[in-house]
This record gives C-alpha cells, structure tokens and sequence, in this order.
C-alpha cells in the first residue's frame, strides 16, 4: 500500500509535467502553458475554500492529496511518506495506512477550509487553493509516532531520537507557520496531524477509525467485487482438528506475548533491529495472521 500511495503521487506529477510540456508545444510560450495547464487541469485536480465552487467539484477534496506542481514539494513529501509509511505499515498495516492517509487528508482539508472561511485572509484572498500529499502524510507520520512515541528512530548527524519527538517538531513547524502568509496551508497540516494523533489514541483504546473506513469502502465501492459464485472447500471433521477454547486463548496469549517483546525491541532498538523472522512474524499478526 505504501508503493502504491507513493506511485499514484509520482504518477500525478509526472503527467502534469508531460501536460505543461504539451501545453508549452501548442502555446508556444511558458505563460501560455502555465495558463493552459491552470484552465484545464489544476482547477479540476486542487480543492478550494470556496464552498459554492467546491459544490462543482467535490471530488476534489479526496485528488488534492495526490497533486504537486513542484518537483521539491513532491519530492520531501514521499521522502516523510516512506519513513513515516514503513513503522506504520510494518505496525498496524496496510488497510490501517490507507485509512490514515485518506481520513488525514479530509481532516487536513476541513480544518484549512473551516479556518478561511471563518477566518478568511489567512492565505491569498478569501478563497485559497489547496494541493499536496502533507496533511495526508502528516496523519500517517504523526498517527505512529502516537501510537509509538517511544520508538526510537536514527536521523543522519543526531542519531537516535524518539519517534515522538521527531514529530512533534513537523507540528511545533506548522503551529509558527500559521498567518505567516507563506502560501502553505498550514492549517491542512495541522488538520492532517490531529488525525493521526486522534486516531492512534482511540485505536489503544480498541476503536479502529482508520480501518473501519477502509472496510465501509470496501463493502460499498463497486469495482474490484468478485461476481459469480464463490468456491468452498470443506474439509471432513475429526475430534483431533477441534481445538478447545482454553488452547485456542493460551495460543492467543502466547502470541500477543510475542508481539509485545517485539513492540518492546523497537521501542529500545529500533525497527531495523528485528530479524527476519521477528519482521516476518510481525507483519503476519498486523494482518490478523
């Protein structure tokens, strides 16, 4: 699921890059492209604060989170996506990643919009555009480092440092950014962030928000559904393949047991401590395994 995040995002960008340059060939002129490519791509692509246009495009608060128009704005937004995506996807899974990404975009994009809206100026005029992958992305980061805050992790030149404290610095960031008037929606970072840090508090306490959406669009999405006639294989029942509820929870037990050290491992040592079979092990019981 990270690959893909990362390879929708990438592929996004680099087809508005082969538009700008198709749009340079018909207008002859960089102006003329960039007004091109504005008219009739970025328009239908970015969200807006502005409700009454949002009403014309409502897809666009779920297509904003995979647009970038520049190559820098991209780039560290998969570079924070793949360091924040790899602890969560190796902890809580694929579906849980996915749910985070998106639900931490729309938080993102509610939270930007709500504040100009009711607090307009903060960014260019009334009503600002809105794109990139950050409150997305932020969600994600910030979502494990909540659920792990004591997972170490090691930066180039600092060393080991705690995954909290890592992202406690992208939202102190954000917090002095905003009113800046630097043309960065803070407040959609902010948004994202509060999500993430939302849900990974509900999910220690056994609310799964992040996968309960991902199910609920699963049920209801109406591509990718098997049609016909499911196959079943059963298998003959003997006394010895019953298991009693007592073995079946000491198996439980034993093996959230597991977990627990290996969660423990990463706390003190980091991800890249594990073996391969602790890794292994791991992404099997995320997976319900």
């Amino acid at each position: 699921m990270l690959i893909r995040l990362i390879l929708i995002n990438v592929g996004v960008f680099l087809a508005l890059v082969l538009a700008q340059l198709l749009f340079m060939a018909v207008a002859g002129d960089r102006n003329g492209a960039s007004l091109m490519r504005e008219h009739y791509l970025m328009q239908w692509l970015r969200s807006t604060s502005d409700l009454q246009a949002l009403l014309i495009r409502p897809w666009t608060v779920v297509t904003y989170m995979f647009v970038h128009a520049e190559i820098g704005h991209i780039f560290w937004n998969m570079i924070l996506l793949w360091f924040g995506g790899r602890l969560f996807q190796d902890l809580l899974g694929d579906k849980r990643l996915l749910g985070n990404y998106l639900l931490g975009g729309l938080s993102g994009y509610l939270l930007f919009a709500l504040s100009m809206n009711l607090l307009p100026g903060q960014h260019a005029g009334l009503h600002a555009g809105i794109q990139g992958a950050s409150a997305a992305v932020l969600s994600v980061f910030v979502g494990i480092a909540a659920y792990r805050p004591d997972m170490l992790v090691n930066l180039i030149l600092i060393g080991p440092v705690k995954l909290m404290y890592v992202a406690a610095v992208f939202v102190l960031l954000d917090f002095i950014g905003m009113g800046s008037g630097d043309g960065v929606a803070h407040e959609a970072h902010i948004g994202g962030a509060l999500y993430g840090f939302l849900a990974a508090q509900q999910l220690k306490r056994g609310k799964d928000w992040s996968l309960g959406f991902v199910e609920f669009l699963e049920r209801w999405w109406p591509f990718g559904k098997r049609r016909g006639p499911k196959l079943r294989v059963e298998k003959a029942f003997t006394r010895s393949a019953r298991r009693s509820d007592e073995a079946y929870n000491a198996n439980k037990r034993d093996k959230q047991a597991r977990v627990d050290t290996i969660l423990d491992k990463i706390s003190r040592s980091g991800y890249d401590s594990l073996s391969k079979e602790e890794k292994d092990f791991l992404f099997k019981a995320s997976d319900g395994k």
